[in-house]
């Protein structure tokens, strides 16, 4: 194997591992002339080498999974690669020699926490908490962008000379787990698919685990650390039912310098339910690095009780209950000092930086605010909810719907705008959902919100202005904020609006709730290389594109430049879609032979579905950004079109399809979790969007009232301007987790939301799942 050279490029050197999946080499990269790490993994025959594996013995049933097992591993590797983190390996580069595919990644000093345990036994806790709490940061990163480990262990966390911890082997998981079952695999001794002392109880069950998977694991590899063994141990099977029933033994019952707050966060990371657990990795981190600072600020007030204590000894006549109050000096337990760090060894981790500090006092202040919003979906929903009783019906001009007038300004309003097309009743039924959210963040957090939910309805004329005129107090607006006319208002400067139909927002406008178009674009190409290895494909929808406006601003990329961003060649039709016949579309299609093709808005299909049926082209439906908040109409009419595409066509949206309810159980429990009144009202389009909405609306205006920055209502016109501005500017920080998973804002833009695949079959859509739960 030595000198070795795979691709042409990386020639391997020295063995620095082995393992039963594959190798690990010191290599060198002829093309850059460097030094890197390579991770051979085992070929599905059984070896490493680069002869193909064993030729000729496949079956077609066995060759096509290899293709499969080789195709997820790419698209784990490309994945991985754009992470970018001081705390997780980089990748620089993958392929496949024969049929044994390999990472490339830098190459670093450092040692793996194994290798610590095993010199040292166990650690001190400040080595201990910091290093965790480096993991957490990098699984934050990977989190962010769908990648779940799947593996966290002590032989998957390194520590480099600087004291830094990082992650390895992401995306090695998936592949591994696939080849568990290869009749033909080698085995070592360790399960291929994970390490039954650290894996969590969901993965034992074959269910589907997101980040709070990883986070049990990292619960078990702090307890290691600590205590200087795994939290289970014993034979396979008996280690697998301590996981699924037991809880461990309390780490201060084998330690008992760390007190009830390590007990607590460890036995929270453990939690059986993943529910149970810290929402994320972020919300561990900042548990972990509460008790870090905790633990110092307890050894400064011993170490000066101590110093004082040597310089002016007690007098003589001093009492015996005062003498034993007086803090004695400590001697350092043996196993609390910090762990010997000897030459490091070469290894395969990548450069980093130092880890940035901890978070400021109130950053913290707004996790724990976090903290109490993903409550109120995790510990149930209220069986009723009701509009307050200050809610009436439209005046007869119909502009806005209920409330007081100026004179009655003593509490703050949220309006929920809509449609001035739209029943009155569909006002009252979205306010609904925004008062029951609002009421559950209050059960959950214990603080009474200062604010009353008012539906307002818009002639698309000058209802702004009238709106802030009749609401004085009007301190957010949250749904289809766009149906609200602001051009003599300005009102997406001058407060916190929340939209939840559109794809599209920027630092100008209003928050967000959708993915952006080109994130969608993203993903749905992630998607299409993955599982149909489209190359090139053709956009047959010309808003899609906005070249003008995408030069020169990144917020206006669409989804044609995020299905480049994954890799494919993706062109825009020849014509305008809405004037292209069947012919042109055939022509269009012959003339660019592409893989895949997305068919235009459901009233432009004329030509293009039939042209594409006789060409064989995968066909694409992609939903309009404003499907969200369609009406019963906009659904009969597309239902009308949607006939028209054949069985085998992919469907990609961005939003929480109501009439496919049970296909979201897995992925988001918190759904269907919900007692039969929430569920009901969740029944209508974009209902969950709302409520998630409101979470975060929630989350901001608790951090204002937390941190004293909200006026009391009934305040002067200029404190609620200003209230107004704070909330907005509050809002930017937010990070919370709701039903349909993790809202956080990066220039007004929810980041890392959901894309949803529907395959067309027996002329019906049916979920296939998210991008992210299809691709890991």
């Amino acid at each position: 194997m030595r000198g070795r050279l795979l691709s042409g490029r990386y020639e391997l050197g020295e063995l620095l591992g082995a393992g039963g999946m594959g190798e690990v080499w010191r290599a060198r990269d002829r093309e850059l002339g460097r030094e890197v790490a390579v991770k051979l993994l085992l070929a599905p025959g059984g070896g490493s080498g680069g002869d193909g594996g064993s030729k000729g013995s496949a079956g077609d049933g066995e060759s096509r999974e290899r293709r499969e097992q080789l195709a997820r591993f790419r698209r784990e590797a490309r994945a991985v690669a754009s992470l970018d983190s001081p705390h997780i390996v980089a990748v620089h580069d993958h392929g496949t020699d024969g049929d044994s595919p390999y990472l490339v990644m830098a190459l670093v000093d450092g040692r793996t926490l194994h290798d610590v345990l095993a010199e040292s036994g166990r650690v001190s806790v400040a080595d201990a908490l910091s290093w965790a709490a480096d993991v957490c940061r990098g699984l934050e990163v990977a989190h962010a962008a769908g990648i779940v480990h799947r593996d966290i262990k002590p032989a998957n966390i390194m520590v480099t000379g600087e004291g830094v911890a990082k992650v390895v082997d992401f995306g090695i998981a998936k592949y591994t787990e696939a080849r568990s079952s290869d009749p033909q695999l080698t085995q070592t001794g360790q399960a291929p698919f994970g390490s039954v002392l650290y894996m969590a109880p969901e993965r034992f069950q074959q269910r589907n685990g997101d980040g709070r998977t990883d986070l049990y694991a990292l619960g078990c590899v702090l307890y290691e650390l600590l205590v200087g063994r795994p939290p289970f141990v014993g034979h396979a099977a008996g280690i697998m039912y301590n996981h699924l029933n037991d809880e461990p033994l309390r780490p201060s019952r084998a330690r008992a310098e760390l007190g009830p707050d390590m007990d607590r966060l460890i036995l929270s990371l453990m939690a059986k339910d993943p529910g149970d657990r810290p929402s994320d990795a972020r919300a561990a981190r900042v548990e972990l690095e509460r008790i870090r600072e905790h633990a110092e600020g307890a050894a400064v007030v011993v170490h000066e009780a101590a110093s004082v204590a040597v310089s002016e000894p007690e007098p003589e006549s001093q009492p015996d209950s005062e003498r034993e109050s007086e803090p004695e000096p400590e001697p350092e337990p043996e196993d609390a000092r910090p762990v010997p760090r000897p030459a490091p060894r070469p290894h395969y981790v990548a450069k980093v930086s130092a880890p940035p500090p901890p978070p400021a006092p109130r950053r913290r202040r707004r996790n724990a605010l976090v903290g109490a919003a993903v409550a109120l979906v995790v510990l149930g929903i209220p069986t009723g909810f009701a509009l307050s009783s200050s809610s009436s019906s439209p005046d007869d001009e119909g502009t806005p719907v209920g409330g007081p007038t100026a004179a009655m300004a003593e509490e703050y309003v949220v309006g929920v705008p809509f449609d001035w097309s739209l029943d009155d009743q569909y006002g009252v039924e979205r306010a609904a959902i925004v008062e029951a959210a609002l009421k559950d963040a209050e059960r959950t957090s214990g603080k009474k919100l200062p604010v009353r939910v008012v539906p307002v309805k818009d002639h698309r004329e000058t209802p702004a202005t009238e709106m802030l005129e009749k609401y004085p107090g009007m301190l957010a607006l949250v749904g289809d904020v766009s149906s609200v006319d602001g051009i003599d208002t300005g009102f997406d400067a001058r407060m916190a609006t929340i939209d939840t139909c559109k794809g599209s927002s920027g630092p100008d406008f209003a928050f967000g709730m959708m993915p952006k178009k080109f994130d969608m674009g993203e993903q749905e190409g992630r998607y299409l290389r993955g599982a149909y290895d489209t190359n090139k494909l053709i956009v047959g929808s010309d808003y899609n594109w906005d070249h003008d406006l995408a030069a020169d601003d990144p917020n206006h990329l669409e989804l044609g430049h995020g299905l480049r961003e994954a890799g494919i060649d993706a062109i825009e039709s020849v014509g305008y879609p809405e004037e292209m016949d069947e012919e042109d579309v055939a022509r269009d299609v012959a003339d660019n032979r592409p893989d895949t093709v997305t068919l235009p808005n459901a009233r432009q299909r004329d030509g293009w579905v039939d042209a594409l049926k006789k060409s064989g082209q995968l066909m694409v439906v992609q939903e309009d950004y404003e499907a969200s908040c369609d009406t019963d109409d906009d659904h009969e009419y597309t239902d009308k079109e949607d006939t028209l595409v054949p069985d085998g066509t992919l469907r990609f949206r961005s939003f929480h399809d109501e009439r496919q309810p049970k296909a979201d159980c897995e992925l988001f429990p918190k759904v269907c979790a919900a007692p039969a009144a929430q569920r009901k009202m969740f029944e209508a389009r974009g209902a969950v969007e709302l409520y998630d909405a409101t979470l975060v609306l929630a989350a901001g205006i608790g951090q204002l009232m937390d941190d004293g920055a909200l006026p009391e209502p009934g305040a002067a016109e200029a404190d609620s301007e200003e209230a107004r501005a704070s909330l907005r500017k509050t809002m930017g920080g937010v990070d919370v987790t709701g039903l349909l998973g993790r809202y956080r804002f990066k220039d007004h833009q929810a980041l890392d939301r959901p894309v949803w695949v529907d395959v067309r079959e027996s002329g019906k859509w049916k979920q296939l799942g998210t991008v992210g739960s299809l691709t890991g």
